[in-house]
């Protein structure tokens, strides 16, 4: 299985998302925010990142731009409610930036499993 670097400020959609996850037999850290997400990938390298895209103190725009250029070859998965606005462009920017795939909150959780075992599977055949 994989793991995954889960960065989410709300801790309810979190906390379902890392028992969903690891329910699915894969190894996950959590993150609140872009920094606290940073600091855990200057000392290791997951294969996957699901990120929000709208948090405090760093955004998932941010962030995933700055894994992108650290971490060229990470897969980086894209979650957003849109917060005020249209998730679908919070999500498009995220894919232009570097985000391999994105999904709108509520998440389809099978969906998102399938998405991490297909990145992960294309990986591992790629090397």
């Amino acid at each position: 299985m994989a793991s995954i670097l889960l960065v989410e400020d709300d801790d309810l959609v979190r906390d379902m998302l890392y028992q969903v996850l690891t329910r699915a037999s894969h190894t996950v850290q959590t993150a609140t925010n872009g920094e606290e997400a940073a600091e855990i990938l200057s000392h290791s390298e997951p294969d996957v990142m699901v990120t929000d895209i709208i948090m405090p103190k760093k955004s998932g725009i941010t962030l995933i731009s700055e894994v992108k250029n650290k971490h060229p070859d990470m897969e980086i998965i894209a979650i957003s409610g849109g917060g005020r606005l249209d998730p679908m462009g919070y999500l498009d920017l995220s894919e232009s930036l570097g985000a391999t795939i994105s999904f709108e909150k509520p998440i389809d959780n099978a969906a998102l499993l399938m998405a991490i075992d297909l990145l992960v599977h294309s990986k591992k055949t790629e090397s």
